[in-house]
């Protein structure tokens, strides 16, 4: 319970707040997508899950998909 108090929500919370500082919270949102392709990641590297062709094709999907929101929000016309 102290982990999840301390490093998860206090330490996840901070860091999110600093990245909403540095890049703008339109662009926070947006890496908050993330989420799913590092789930994968740490549960490979920490818990030895295999990684299955679904995982890519899925992360290629959520890689892509960030590239071309942030990509048209910087090509957007600034009022």
């Amino acid at each position: 319970m102290t982990h999840l108090v301390l490093v998860v929500t206090i330490g996840g919370m901070s860091l999110w707040l600093v990245l909403i500082r540095i890049s703008g919270a339109s662009t926070a949102s947006s890496y908050h997508l993330l989420n799913p392709f590092f789930g994968v990641l740490l549960a490979y590297l920490i818990l030895g899950q295999p990684l299955r062709m679904a995982d890519f094709i899925g992360a290629g999907l959520i890689v892509t998909g960030l590239i071309l929101t942030t990509q048209a929000r910087a090509r957007a016309p600034q009022c």
